[in-house]
């Protein structure tokens, strides 16, 4: 507590030095910033509305400015990169670790001279974010009521002061696509005509030299409570390669080598690891045409979904709803595996509003591989 609560009047100072040594830009030009800097999901069940939000009438004589996350800015510039985006690339490490990195960031911002700044994100932080939608000085600042998860206690209400207007639903669970959706309507007054996470496929890498018939195996997360012990992924591997003769591509980022090395030793079919090898766009090109996804609960099975992949994922319980499983009118295929005790609450609505709405301690070892396989035989064609 005390470390976090120095952090935060570090951060505070760096804000107002940023705000005192730079002066806005007013040349008389409408400037509009839309903030989005958080992980691949994320972004993947928001980017849908990206040109509902641009073409607005309410904001279409402004300049759009964006500022995203650096570590999906590879799939942006593929799917979403246009001439009259002007954007601007958040490295979240170096952010939160490198104090000049941290004042020159904010500094470009709050020069930039916005008048509106949009923050389409549910789960805010204000040392990421808000400080970033602080920083800009904008006289219109909209945003979404915050998810009381990742509010610290001595920042309650900051955000009542920072937001000119803040979007309130207060339906639990709400899928996050179906959040984003009411959000673009309240700030663009209109209804947006979007139903699903697709990408266009016209735009999508294609990667050589795939296998003829293959299903895609991501065995690591960022996050070490998150993983899936490999003679799981293993054991459901093996039994689809049995079946139906599918070879098994391994994908992963370099950090998740440990994970992707332990599951090809446990693994016995046939194999192609490509560990480190796919770009964010090149990962999309090797989920359209696999026969299906098998993960844990990773921004893959949003990268899957987004091309039609049939998803097969193991997941805890955590924040039930908000990010799966995905309702059938977004992707019909998309099928969620959890532990058996948490599987049957799951049908008692006021218990999963009390014990489900945020992350919750439950290893998802807990599922077992039988139970994913017993989903892919009743769900799979």
């Amino acid at each position: 507590m005390a470390v976090n609560r120095i952090k935060s009047i570090i951060y505070d100072g760096i804000q107002r030095l940023a705000t005192l040594l730079s002066r806005p830009l007013r040349d008389g030009k409408p400037r509009l910033l839309m903030v989005r800097v958080d992980e691949i999901g994320d972004y993947m069940l928001w980017r849908p509305f990206l040109t509902a939000i641009m073409d607005a009438p309410v904001f279409r004589n402004h300049e759009i400015h964006f500022c995203g996350n650096q570590s999906w800015k590879s799939l942006f510039d593929t799917l979403d990169a246009r001439d009259k985006i002007h954007t601007h690339w958040l490295d979240k490490t170096r952010f939160k670790k490198d104090m000049s990195y941290r004042l020159s960031f904010l500094r470009t911002i709050r020069q930039a001279g916005f008048d509106i700044v949009i923050n389409p994100t549910f789960s805010r932080d204000k040392r990421n974010d808000d400080s970033i939608v602080a920083v800009a000085g904008a006289r219109q600042r909209l945003g979404m009521q915050a998810n009381r998860e990742s509010l610290r206690a001595y920042d309650a209400g900051y955000d009542q002061r920072l937001y000119t207007q803040l979007f309130h639903h207060p339906e639990f669970p709400l899928f996050e696509f179906t959040r984003n959706s009411l959000f673009t309507e309240f700030i663009t007054g209109h209804t947006p005509l979007v139903n699903s996470t697709a990408v266009p496929l016209e735009k999508i890498p294609a990667y050589p030299n795939l296998p003829e018939s293959y299903f895609v195996v991501f065995p690591g997360s960022r996050s070490a409570s998150r993983i899936w012990p490999a003679a799981h992924f293993a054991a459901v591997a093996n039994w689809l390669y049995t079946r139906y003769g599918y070879t098994a591509v391994v994908c992963g980022a370099p950090n998740d080598r440990v994970y992707t090395q332990a599951f090809c030793a446990a693994y016995s079919g046939a194999v192609l690891d490509l560990t480190a090898q796919t770009s964010l766009p090149q990962m999309l090109g090797v989920l359209k045409n696999a026969k299906l996804l098998l993960s844990v609960d990773t921004g893959s099975v949003h990268l899957a979904a987004a091309v039609a992949c049939p998803v097969y994922g193991v997941f805890n319980g955590s924040q039930y709803g908000r990010f799966a499983p995905y309702p059938p009118a977004v992707f019909a295929d998309f099928h969620a595996a959890y532990p058996p005790a948490v599987a049957n609450e799951l049908g008692d609505l006021d218990l999963v509003r009390r014990k489900y709405e945020f992350v919750v301690n439950i290893p998802y070892a807990s599922v077992s591989p039988e139970q994913v396989i017993g989903m892919i035989e009743q769900s799979h064609r």
